[in-house]
C-alpha cells in the first residue's frame, strides 16, 4: 500500500509541477508581448521624412551615370544611413540631382530623397537603426544631360 500511495503523491507532485511551469510559460509570453507592443509603439517613425515616388519615367537623354562607393552610415556602432556617389561613366559628378532611396519599413515600402553636393555625394538618415542587411533601391529619374538610373543595393545595418 505505501508504494501506491508513494506513487500517488509523485503524480500529484508533477501535476503541480506541470500547471506551475505552465503559468510562468503563460506569464512570460504575456511580459514579452507587452514588451513588443511598449517597443512598437515608442518608436514610431514620422511620416515627414517620406516622400512619394515620382512617376515619371527615367530620362534616356544625356551621358550615363552610375552610384559608386554606396554604404551604410554607422553611429556608435548602429547603422542609422546611406551616403555614396552619383558620377557620370567619365567621373565627373553629378550635382545638385534627387537621388530617391526605398526600403520596406514596418508593412510598407518607404521612400526619402537626397540631393547631391558639388561632388556628387549624398547622404539620408534613416529615421530607425536596422539590423542585418537592408534591401534598398536608389533611383535618380535624370535630366537632359543625365540618364536616369535605378539600382538595387543591400547595406548592412547592426550586428552584421
Amino acid at each position: 500500500m505505501d508504494s501506491k500511495d508513494e506513487a500517488e503523491t509523485r503524480s500529484g507532485k508533477l501535476r503541480i509541477q506541470n500547471v506551475v511551469l505552465l503559468i510562468v510559460v503563460v506569464f512570460s509570453a504575456v511580459l514579452a508581448a507587452l514588451a513588443l507592443v511598449t517597443i512598437g509603439t515608442s518608436s514610431q517613425v514620422p511620416s515627414s521624412d517620406f516622400v512619394t515616388l515620382p512617376a515619371q519615367q527615367l530620362s534616356t537623354k544625356g551621358d550615363k551615370v552610375g552610384f559608386t562607393s554606396v554604404s551604410d552610415i554607422a553611429q556608435n556602432g548602429l547603422a542609422v544611413g546611406v551616403r555614396g556617389y552619383l558620377m557620370t561613366a567619365s567621373g565627373t559628378p553629378v550635382t545638385g540631382a534627387k537621388v530617391y532611396m526605398t526600403y520596406y519599413l514596418r508593412g510598407a515600402y518607404r521612400t526619402q530623397v537626397a540631393t547631391t553636393n558639388q561632388n556628387g555625394y549624398f547622404e539620408a538618415r534613416f529615421p530607425m537603426n536596422w539590423t542585418g542587411w537592408l534591401p534598398l533601391t536608389l533611383a535618380y529619374f535624370g535630366d537632359d544631360q543625365h540618364q536616369g538610373l535605378t539600382q538595387f543595393f543591400s547595406v548592412s545595418g547592426e550586428g552584421t
